[in-house]
């Protein structure tokens, strides 16, 4: 069953109008939505601090100069926009010579391994590396060649500075929190996340070899790479924060992909077998779409959008938007379809107890250096405390948020139930 449009209330702070204005941007020629809000120069910079942190930036930047619009842009904003593109093409160029040494490393000592993200997404997802708002580079590695893996990364220049359950993040030594005015610059800290792949996956197996720079990497094979995506998705709609580019980059890939039938033939035989995976993808593209256009070809969503119970249709119609348009560091908002998620269809999650107010401070934001002198641990002391009450603040403000979305939410599964 589906639910009506008409349950869509649209935004009713004048900022969330604008952020739906630049969305609606990427799916149109005309840029007369955002103007005709006629932004003042207060909001026109914090709609740019906005894009800047949801990754949109020079993906706005670039579609208006595609469309000779840039000239609408004030100046300031527009000489902003220009001096990031600029830095971030250093900057994606120092990304590619780290991804380069480092498939060389894991080459030489025979890893069985695969790039994620970054290089992989270049050309159906990102038409130019120089575009993306790039923050870390991500490696898939089989779990026989984990501890060789770490052991490289090691003699790399980085240490292991978190785990999460089959991920490692590791980051190099020092002062490695970065400021906004950073995000385009090429700057010496570095930070690599290893996944481990599940036992007994086949997807190590499949991969398809990509050549940068007379190297030849390997990535996930299509089929894969775009799963992943989607799926990568899936787990951070189910997440406080979501950076807004990932689903302009998962749209731009599904519409290069969209005349490829045999595609699509394989991808749908991969999730016949897999509910609870056709399921994800299925959020996370009918999320997508509320928040863009209807992009994903129709014989995919006739298979995924049916299995999307009525509660998680709700959820993306009433909540999504309010979720995904906020500000960082995010929403509590996720844990209402979280709920139903973990309910109804068994997914693995935390509680929302524990989810509302953690138990534990947060992890560091700077890694340990090596020689940790006392002005060090001072420095990173200084760094910690703010952030920590930072954390607190958006645990006890988005969960008052949480408590009263949550009485409606329940009125709305009482309702549906009988």
């Amino acid at each position: 069953m589906q639910v009506p449009r008409t349950s869509v209330r649209p935004p009713t702070r004048r900022h969330d109008r604008l952020r739906q204005a630049v969305m609606d941007f990427f799916c149109s020629n005309s840029i007369d939505h955002l103007q005709g809000l006629n932004p003042s120069a207060t909001e026109w910079c914090r709609l740019l601090q906005w894009l800047h942190v949801s990754g949109l930036a020079l993906y706005f930047f670039d579609r208006l100069t595609s469309l000779q619009l840039s000239d609408r842009l004030p100046p300031a904003i527009h000489e902003e926009l220009e001096q990031a593109f600029t830095d971030n093409t250093l900057r994606s160029r120092a990304f590619l010579e780290e991804t380069l040494r480092l498939n060389r490393a894991f080459q030489d000592e025979g890893v069985l391994y695969a790039n994620l993200k970054g290089i992989t997404l270049c050309p159906f997802s990102v038409p130019r590396m120089e575009l993306r708002s790039q923050l870390d580079l991500d490696f898939l590695v089989d779990p026989a060649c984990a501890e060789r893996a770490h052991a490289i990364l090691e003699r790399c220049g980085y240490r292991l500075h978190a785990v999460s359950g089959k991920s490692m993040e590791f980051k190099t030594p020092g002062r490695s929190n970065p400021r906004l005015s950073d995000l385009y610059k090429v700057t010496p800290h570095r930070s690599v996340e290893l996944h481990v792949e599940p036992e007994g996956s086949p997807r190590l197996h499949r991969v398809e070899w990509i050549r940068r720079e007379g190297l030849s990497m390997p990535s996930l094979s299509p089929v894969d790479h775009y799963l992943s995506q989607a799926l990568h998705l899936f787990k951070h709609i189910r997440g406080e924060f979501t950076r807004l580019s990932w689903f302009l980059e998962f749209r731009h890939h599904t519409e290069a992909r969209k005349a490829d039938s045999i595609f699509w033939n394989d991808f749908l035989s991969l999730l016949q077998d897999d509910k609870k995976t056709a399921l994800g993808y299925g959020i996370a593209a009918t999320t997508s779409q509320e928040l863009l256009d209807r992009f994903v070809p129709s014989h995919v969503s006739a298979v995924t959008e049916p299995l999307l119970s009525m509660a998680t249709r709700y959820w993306i119609t009433r909540y999504s938007r309010t979720a995904l348009l906020t500000d960082f560091p995010g929403s509590k908002l996720y844990l209402l379809l979280e709920e139903e998620l973990t309910r109804k269809e068994a997914f693995a999650g935390r509680s929302v107890q524990a989810a509302l107010l953690p138990r534990r401070l947060p992890p560091g934001i700077n890694c340990k250096p090596e020689q940790d002198s006392l002005s060090a641990k001072l420095y990173r002391l200084r760094q910690q405390v703010p952030y920590v009450f930072f954390r607190l603040r958006f645990h006890l403000v988005e969960g008052a948020r949480y408590l009263m979305a949550s009485m409606q939410w329940r009125q709305f599964l009482s309702g549906s139930a009988q």
